[in-house]
């Protein structure tokens, strides 16, 4: 027989893939789900605490647990809770950062649709190359909402995004969903990433969520195949 937070879990999962609860959607509060399954708070607390690990929900204080993005849930190929934000909160010194090209667009159909606004709004549109110890290293093309990400400037392009988000706007990093895939190196990879025709690139997809489960940036991230490793840990529940 399962343990209890295991139902519990698959019994909310189950809901959340069936559209019981939508994107945005507050789950019943831990209190109201210890009188439901009748089990202590702890038991209710581990089974949230899964969701929250697969990207299914997150947690807002003082207010409760929301379905952060139905989408993530329903791709069983589909990896989230990857460390966001990585270059910008890097310890190491000779990671730097060079801006190719920083600008005001209109969001299209699919930049649209990944940050939840509609068509042809206004977002940076902003294209770094990432160097360690002076060699090229990732090459990253970001979007962001103009009208809840205000102020950006190259001088804060230089620095850290991130930490402009979080200690000048006051807002919080919650989480991010990330797809990776192999593609073959571009003329612009061949230019600025030093790669040679039809050698490999790792790209990686990313849409990154405030604790309030607002999407603030669309980045695609192209990775040297022979810089980039990626480590992944399972845990058998």
């Amino acid at each position: 027989m399962s343990p209890k937070y295991k139902m519990i879990y698959d019994e909310l999962k189950d809901a959340i893939l069936d559209g019981e609860y939508g994107p945005g959607a507050k789950l019943p509060d831990e209190i109201t789900l210890c009188q439901i399954y009748a089990c202590s708070r702890m038991t209710v607390k581990k089974a949230l605490d899964i969701l929250v690990e697969e990207g299914m929900i997150y947690r807002k204080q003082g207010q409760g647990s929301f379905v952060l993005n139905k989408a993530l849930a329903s791709d069983p190929y589909q990896m989230e809770e990857f460390p966001i934000g990585g270059f910008d909160r890097t310890r190491h010194e000779e990671v730097q950062s060079k801006i190719l090209e920083f600008k005001l667009s209109f969001a299209s159909k699919d930049v649209a649709h990944a940050l939840h606004i509609k068509e042809n709004e206004p977002v940076y549109d902003i294209l770094r190359l990432r160097l360690y110890d002076d060699e090229p290293y990732v090459l990253e093309h970001t979007f962001m909402p103009v009208s809840l990400i205000p102020g950006i400037t190259e001088d804060v392009l230089n620095k850290s995004i991130y930490s402009y988000i979080e200690h000048d706007l006051n807002m919080h990093i919650a989480s991010a969903q990330q797809t990776s895939r192999a593609d073959i190196s571009s003329a612009l990879d061949h230019e600025v990433l030093g790669l040679k025709e039809n050698e490999p690139v790792l790209e990686v997809e990313q849409i990154a969520y405030l604790d309030n489960g607002i999407p603030f940036e669309y980045s695609f991230s192209r990775h040297r195949y022979d810089k980039f490793k990626f480590t992944s840990f399972s845990l058998r529940r």
